[in-house]
């Protein structure tokens, strides 16, 4: 019986607060069907995850989604509902967090936003990452999604009527409160205390934020079980990354420079996606297979030198808009990848990205991912059912994780497999 449904806005960020359940023995099912039928679900189906896709929807949209996924998890009697929220608070927050609100019919929803495990901290309703300001920070910068503000209260503002309230303190008097109550958290320690307050007083039916507070979840909600078995890993490492966030291109050079063999596409490869069905595609992925073979850290990189600049000037001659860049970019990554595992490569695949990671599962097919541990915080290592075969696959979102993040992943698996 499902106990608790979680709705996310991107698939790396399904993944990576899912598996905070499955690594303490609760068995969490991820899908990208809005309209889930309970009864198709495993009986010892404690969490599902739904990948709602609405981080780059307009907010009506992303509002009418979330909506109906909440209705539908309300008649169909699931206790608690967890709106996952983006780290850095990108999206519909608002307009997401007033739609499940709104379905589930509760006068309140707690939204925990931090995460200070990757340095994501609130204090007196204004979000940080390592202690500047969101909209200051690198991530302010994205060419896609730049972070507009590091007011929580404006971003909601901005989206919903609904009201929202900054709470400082876990001991704070919020029970006359209405609307959205922000929690702010600076360290582990007070997720905690915010966590069990919201127990003692009978609050954890309607919770939002990302993972952080989520792997709290488990012991709130009484949910246990088996730790998921760790699959074999081959500690030869493909790193696919299809995210423009600086964090991931940092951690692409760095590995460059320390000897990780590094291949691109050029924007003309990437913007056509018959282009990946063709004898340059071809010959490249033999290029990275033997690549593969002989290293154990390899870098498919869609962006090459003067990125994303060249991209944006030749799609503009193109006439192509930033969505069907994305789509394109992703779509010829994911054709790729998915030739790589035909042809058998034995590395571990990494992709990096929510778009190239939800492009891979829909255009393979795959209905059930899996998800088995963090490697690191926000590193999600899962297993998938492809062709008939059990594919290990490790995600992140764009902006998690430190510079040296793949050299010293590299390490760790090879000494997990000389043990």
């Amino acid at each position: 019986m499902i106990k608790l449904l979680i709705i996310s806005d991107d698939f790396t960020g399904a993944l990576d607060t899912s598996v905070q359940l499955s690594a303490r023995g609760a068995a969490a099912y991820v899908t990208l069907d809005f309209e889930f039928n309970t009864s198709d679900l495993t009986p010892n189906t404690d969490v599902l995850v739904v990948d709602a896709e609405t981080r780059h929807l307009n907010q009506k949209d992303a509002y009418a989604a979330v909506f109906s996924i909440t209705e539908h998890a309300r008649k169909s009697g699931i206790p608690y509902i967890y709106k996952k929220t983006d780290s850095v608070l990108r999206g519909n927050i608002g307009a997401e967090l007033a739609a499940v609100l709104t379905a589930s019919g509760q006068k309140r929803i707690h939204f925990i936003p931090a995460y200070p495990q990757m340095g994501r901290t609130t204090k007196k309703g204004i979000h940080y990452a390592d202690d500047i300001p969101i909209d200051k920070s690198i991530l302010g910068k994205d060419p896609f999604e730049p972070v507009q503000s590091s007011d929580i209260t404006q971003i909601i503002r901005s989206q919903t009527d609904i009201s929202s309230s900054i709470i400082e303190d876990a001991g704070q008097d919020w029970s006359q409160e209405e609307g959205i109550l922000i929690h702010d958290s600076q360290t582990a320690e007070d997720l905690e205390v915010i966590a069990e307050t919201l127990k003692e007083k009978g609050e954890i039916h309607l919770l939002a934020g990302c993972a952080g507070f989520a792997a709290l979840l488990p012991k709130i909600t009484g949910l246990s079980g088996a730790k998921p078995q760790m699959p074999e890993i081959s500690p030869h490492l493909l790193i696919a990354c299809g995210s423009i966030n600086p964090v991931s291109l940092a951690q692409c050079s760095y590995a460059a420079k320390n000897g990780a063999p590094h291949y691109h596409l050029t924007p003309e490869e990437k913007l056509n996606p018959l282009w990946a069905k063709g004898e340059a595609a071809e010959n490249l992925m033999k290029q990275l297979l033997k690549s593969c073979e002989e290293n154990p850290v390899v870098i498919f990189n869609a962006n090459g030198p003067d990125e994303p600049d060249k991209t944006y000037e030749y799609a503009k001659e193109k006439g192509l808009g930033l969505s069907q860049i994305r789509t394109n970019v992703v779509s010829v990554m994911g054709q790729l990848i998915e030739g790589l595992i035909d042809r058998g490569t034995d590395a571990t695949i990494f992709l990096m990205g929510g778009d190239l990671l939800y492009q891979f599962v829909k255009q393979t097919g795959i209905t059930v991912i899996s998800p088995v541990c963090e490697v690191e915080p926000g590193v999600v290592l899962s297993e998938v059912l492809y062709k008939g075969k059990r594919v290990t696959i490790i995600s992140k979102s764009g902006g998690f994780g430190r510079e040296s993040l793949f050299m010293d992943m590299s390490e760790q698996f090879n000494k997990i497999k000389n043990c």
